[in-house]
């Protein structure tokens, strides 16, 4: 890169990726945050929020002094990742990569959950809350169909990935 520079990755304290991103902008130091919009259901709403690509890291570009001192007295920066002793850089090209993959952003979802057909779920929210059922189907970016097991009766419900959690995988 120009000047010596190189995009390094610190790793950050959980959910404390924007508040690291703004100390070492403070810094005046190149830093980059990759967000994108998700959507989060709560019982009572749903939200669109912005979150982290890569949750718990952020990207540094800078020669070694200016490394240095964005992670110095940066409240929740952890530290460097490393690769054989030294910090990992990562090329400027990766860097436009996920820059322009943001470009796109109905093309990124964000898996917190693994769940595929077959598991053994529970739900977590709404008028279903507690029972447990069978993936069906899993439809598009929030729809999920279960098969509702305490019901004695084959009928699905259509949920969000937020709304379950996984009882049992049939995964290995």
């Amino acid at each position: 890169m120009d000047n010596g520079k190189n995009w390094f990755v610190i790793q950050t304290k959980p959910r404390n990726e924007k508040k690291v991103h703004e100390q070492i902008s403070q810094k005046n130091i190149d830093v980059f945050l990759p967000l994108i919009q998700t959507i989060r259901i709560w019982s009572d709403r749903k939200k669109k929020i912005f979150v982290p690509l890569f949750p718990g890291y952020i990207f540094v570009l800078g020669n070694e002094t200016e490394r240095q001192r964005a992670i110095s007295q940066t409240y929740g920066a952890i530290k460097y990742v490393m690769y054989q002793k030294r910090p990992a850089i990562v090329s400027p090209k990766e860097i436009e990569n996920i820059k322009l993959s943001l470009q796109a952003p109905e093309k990124i979802k964000i898996e917190d959950k693994q769940i595929i057909q077959g598991d053994l779920v529970e739900i977590t929210s709404g008028l279903f809350k507690g029972l447990t059922g069978y993936i069906l189907e899993i439809r598009g970016n929030y729809k999920i169909i279960v098969n509702i097991l305490e019901l004695n009766t084959t009928f699905s419900v259509q949920l969000s990935s937020s709304e379950v959690k996984l009882v049992k995988s049939v995964g290995v």
